[in-house]
């Protein structure tokens, strides 16, 4: 009887996509991951990462906690609950749209950064330099990633946005609250403290983001997931900043394509 080829490198991935990914990420059961690209196809320091990521149980429980905030806010966000929250508070300054318009704006522009033709993200360079898919994925699709979430958690971490949130929260409005939660969890703290310090690297399943207490790998599926549930926070800002300035109202487009 013949015995199934073992797929350590496989299983390994399938594991850290189930555990910190999203539906459908990583390689599908049924796929010999080590016998179609060989047992050297992935550095061992990354086979280490994401095998200390598995192991760690602090690491999983800021990921779990993160993920249900997100799940709930998303219930939260589904109508026009935050923005009729954030369209309330009154501590409101001059130049509130400029100022979070500003951040919308770059952050669109980050994501129109991870283009896509037949499904492979595609690079200003590729009728000049045959780039491997490997390098593509690290410098389109997570590059984008990352100055969208630099942008979201660092550059518009202490503006007026954040100050609305916070006013929101300290009232006792619930969506602000969720909002607040999910700034201030655990895991996304600490992606944005390595983002404010420049710790981190790509690795074979996302990016690695380090700080004194190790390293967490977020998946490109999950990171794209906080990007446009923080984007979602952002356009909802700029609304209600909209309707306080005579600006256009929150019916009307202001939504990047993002």
């Amino acid at each position: 009887m013949n015995s199934i080829p073992s797929d350590s490198i496989g299983d390994l991935l399938r594991r850290f996509y189930a555990t910190f990914g999203m539906p459908d990420e990583g390689p599908p059961a049924g796929i010999n991951v080590t016998q179609l690209l060989g047992a050297d196809a992935i550095p061992l320091p990354d086979q280490d990462i994401l095998t200390a990521a598995l192991n760690d149980e602090a690491q999983l429980r800021q990921f779990s906690r993160c993920r249900e905030i997100l799940d709930d806010l998303a219930s939260a966000m589904a109508g026009d609950t935050l923005l009729r929250e954030l369209a309330g508070i009154t501590t409101g300054t001059e130049g509130e749209f400029d100022s979070m318009l500003t951040g919308v704006v770059w952050f669109s522009m980050a994501a129109s950064l991870d283009q896509r033709q037949n499904g492979l993200p595609v690079t200003p360079f590729d009728d000049r330099i045959k780039i491997p898919l490997s390098f593509k994925v690290k410098a389109a699709v997570e590059g984008s990633l990352v100055m969208r979430l630099y942008l979201a958690l660092v550059y518009m971490r202490e503006g007026v946005l954040s100050n609305r949130i916070a006013h929101g929260t300290r009232s006792g409005l619930p969506c602000c609250g969720r909002v607040s939660k999910l700034l201030n969890s655990d895991y996304v703290r600490r992606i944005r403290n390595a983002l404010s310090h420049g710790s981190f690297s790509s690795c074979v399943a996302g990016i690695a983001f380090r700080d004194d207490k190790g390293a967490i790998v977020a998946t490109p599926g999950f990171m794209n997931w906080l990007c446009t549930s923080l984007m979602l926070i952002q356009l909802q800002g700029l609304c209600a900043a909209n309707g306080k300035s005579g600006t256009p109202t929150a019916k009307q487009d202001v939504t990047p394509n993002a």
